[in-house]
This record gives structure tokens, C-alpha cells and sequence, in this order.
């Protein structure tokens, strides 16, 4: 049995998740609701959840400042939030899961069996998610990358390429060190979509920043600082040459 805690400070969004659970997860049981940070913080130091699902933005305190007034969080979490899509992409990089309101029932049980199969500590996710938060006008520093043994943590700078596997991931970094991760390609294309990588094949996205030269071809070859020599798709061609002005 999963005991979980629900915090958000719209009694609508409270009442429908714990009928959803109550529906749709029936191991999971709700020991206990709040209406905001405050009320959560005095909540879960007098009782420690399995789950807890925190709504990210809430008045006079989001959800960010319950977990830094309470220091140590041997939980796993599942944010919920109707928008702030920085917030997002800063939990989406630390591999924490979240929920957009309305919550559906497919993404809910996907949500809920992903925190029951969580490997990665939650302290070093979230250590991660505000090192990255720090870095709210720039590139986020370092990815969470969970893999088949735990999880990973890495600097974005260091990716050379992302290599489609089936339903996972080959992560190549400097050094020509290699990481299989379970997710797919595309979730990473649109993760990094603002961070300077390309996808240029149906199988590969690449770091810009790690491009050496360029070989002509119908869609052309890039090498990569690996020295690995990657195909360029035709349809892709046109992005890649706009992306370095040429």
C-alpha cells in the first residue's frame, strides 16, 4: 500500500485527485490533504508519506519553498501544475514526474507506477532540479538520466549525441564514455530543444556544440568531436545548415 499526501491549495484539484486514486489506483490511500506550503511543511514533519503530490504554484509559497523549508525529503514526488514551463523543464531535466491539471487517468497510473519502480534517490534529484533553477536565465547545467541500474547525473555540456535504441536512449558524452537510459529519443528532442541540440536523423540528435565539420552528400555527413560520422536525413538537411548560418 502506497500512503500519499496531497497538497494544493484549489480544493477542486484535491477532491478530484484523491477520487482519481481512489478510482483508478487502488493501491494508493490518501493519509493526508493541505492548503498550502505552511500547512504542508507542518503536515509532513508529523507524519513521513510514500507519495507526495505538490502543486507547484500556490499562494504565499509554491511548492519549491515546502521542499526547501523541509530539508530532507525521503519521499518520492510527483509535482502538479497548470502551467510555469520553466518549472517544468527544470523537473523534466531531473527526472522527477509531474502532472498538468486536469489530471487525466492515463497519466495519473503512468505517474503513480513510475514512483513505485523510482531507483534514483529523490535528495539527489533534487539537488539537480535546484542547481539548474539557479540557472533560470541560462541552460540548465545538469540532466538526471535514469538508466537500467539507477540513474545518472551529468552536465548537458558533456552530451556529444543521443542515438535512438527501441524504447531507450544511448547517451555518448566526452571521453566517448557511453549511457543507455530508459527513455526514448524523442522525449530528449524536445527536452533539449531549446539547449542547442539538433535532431538530424531519425535516429540521432546531436550537440551543436560538438559538431567538427560538415560533409556534403544528398543530406550530407556531420563529424562529431567523437569522431563518430553521422548521416544527415535530406528532409534535415535545410534546419542543420540554418543552425550554423550556412
Amino acid at each position: 500500500m502506497i500512503r500519499t499526501i496531497l497538497i494544493d491549495d484549489e480544493t477542486n484539484s484535491r477532491e478530484a485527485l484523491r477520487a482519481l486514486l481512489g478510482h483508478y489506483c487502488p493501491d494508493v490511500t490518501v493519509v493526508g490533504q493541505a492548503t498550502s506550503a505552511e500547512q504542508g511543511v507542518l503536515l509532513l514533519r508529523e507524519q513521513t508519506p510514500d507519495l507526495l503530490f505538490l502543486d507547484v504554484e500556490m499562494p504565499l509559497g509554491s511548492g519549491f519553498d515546502l521542499l526547501d523549508a523541509l530539508g530532507n525529503v525521503p519521499f518520492d514526488i510527483i509535482f502538479t501544475t497548470a502551467h510555469d514551463r520553466y518549472a517544468l523543464r527544470a523537473i523534466k531535466f531531473c527526472a522527477l514526474d509531474y502532472l498538468l491539471k486536469p489530471v487525466g487517468v492515463a497519466e495519473l497510473r503512468e505517474a503513480v507506477a513510475k514512483a513505485q519502480r523510482q531507483k534514483a534517490p529523490v535528495a539527489a534529484q533534487l539537488t539537480t532540479f535546484y542547481d539548474n533553477l539557479r540557472e533560470r536565465n541560462g541552460p540548465a547545467g545538469k540532466v538526471v538520466l535514469p538508466t537500467m541500474q539507477g540513474f545518472e547525473v551529468v552536465e548537458v555540456a558533456r552530451v556529444v549525441r543521443c542515438q535512438a535504441d527501441d524504447n531507450y536512449t544511448l547517451f555518448v558524452l566526452e571521453g566517448k564514455e557511453k549511457i543507455l537510459v530508459s527513455r526514448t529519443l524523442k522525449e530528449y528532442e524536445e527536452l533539449f530543444s531549446d539547449y542547442g541540440f539538433i535532431r538530424i536523423h531519425q535516429s540521432h540528435l546531436i550537440n551543436a556544440a560538438h559538431v567538427k565539420r560538415y560533409i556534403k552528400g544528398s543530406g550530407g555527413y556531420v563529424q562529431l568531436t567523437d569522431d563518430s560520422i553521422i548521416e544527415v536525413s535530406r528532409r534535415k538537411k535545410d534546419e542543420l545548415m540554418k543552425r550554423f548560418g550556412a
